[in-house]
């Protein structure tokens, strides 16, 4: 049985002007919910995933979403409204126990659900599917973390990305179950690696709901968009420094370099240019990338 704590009159008037007139959304594969409550797990493209996804659930589900810390701090008189609609804050890239307590104990209730982004951040889906291995650790764990506390199913979510008045599509996949997983070691602490495997395959179901999409839709899927302003002059990403979407040009070639790194033992970045025929021009940009890469392959070890 689904209950809804929100009111019936906001979650159904952001349906309808989010849904339905702004973004003109199609849902697919909806009968894969058979659940009365999940935790539901998108893939992330642009600011407006966020609110069209809520939109879509919390008409069906007594259901929360988790937002980005920095939203309350950048905007502290709009922030505090969000309550309203179950949105709450939360750290991006490290898990924080105390701000998961709460929403542990709403998710203790059987009719209660959570919406969560697992990447933390926008992501191109060139990423998350061409280079796996990689995407994956850079992805935070907290939405398996809570899955494994409070024994929620994890629903996979591709969410197409999102263009105002055009067609839209949003695909359910089949729910994870934490049991699955050997998420728990005999003293009951929680296994990094299988945590790892959960997150593993919840890139492999949205990577099969994004092959599968053209035919589901029978249409062509949108692409993730460029967006200049993520940049400055020098193709710095203005955000975060983990963010895995300033080096999207370059993934190719820093693969092959930290490959090269590994057989020859070349230790000097600007070597490791020279031989992988990276152009001197942009030297000083992957001296940067170069280290945020770094950073991202190291999050989980």
């Amino acid at each position: 049985m689904k209950t809804k704590s929100i009111h019936p009159f906001f979650s159904y008037l952001g349906y309808i002007a989010i849904a339905k007139l702004y973004s003109y959304t199609k849902e697919y594969q909806k009968e894969n919910l058979v659940e009365p409550s999940y935790i539901f797990a998108p893939n992330h493209t642009n600011n407006f995933d966020g609110y069209l996804i809520w939109s879509l659930l919390s008409k069906d589900y007594d259901i929360d979403v988790f937002m980005f810390k920095e939203f309350w701090n950048n905007f502290p008189k709009l922030a505090p409204l969000l309550s309203l609609f179950h949105v709450y804050p939360i750290t991006r890239d490290t898990l924080k126990k105390e701000e998961l307590e709460t929403e542990i104990e709403k998710l203790k209730n059987i009719n209660h659900s959570l919406i969560m982004f697992p990447e933390g951040r926008h992501v191109d889906p060139r990423i998350m599917f061409h280079f796996e291995e990689q995407h994956l650790k850079t992805i935070p764990l907290g939405a398996f973390y809570l899955s494994a506390v409070t024994n929620k199913p994890v629903v996979p979510i591709y969410m197409e990305p999102q263009k105002r008045f055009q067609e839209n599509a949003v695909i359910y996949g089949t729910p994870l179950y934490p049991k699955e997983f050997d998420l728990f070691s005999k003293n009951n602490f929680i296994k990094k690696k299988n945590l790892l495997l959960f997150a593993k395959a919840w890139l492999k179901e949205i990577n099969k709901l994004y092959e599968n999409s053209e035919s589901l839709c029978e249409r062509k899927m949108k692409e993730y968009p460029y967006h200049p302003k993520y940049f400055d002059a020098t193709g710095k990403h203005h955000n975060t420094l983990k963010d895995p979407n300033r080096i999207i040009k370059y993934l190719e070639q820093l693969k092959l370099m930290e490959k090269m790194q590994e057989e020859t033992g070349i230790d000097d970045l600007e070597t490791l240019c020279l031989k992988c025929s990276i152009p001197k021009e942009i030297y000083d940009l992957f001296l940067d990338v170069h280290q945020v890469y770094k950073e991202c392959l190291v999050r989980h070890k």
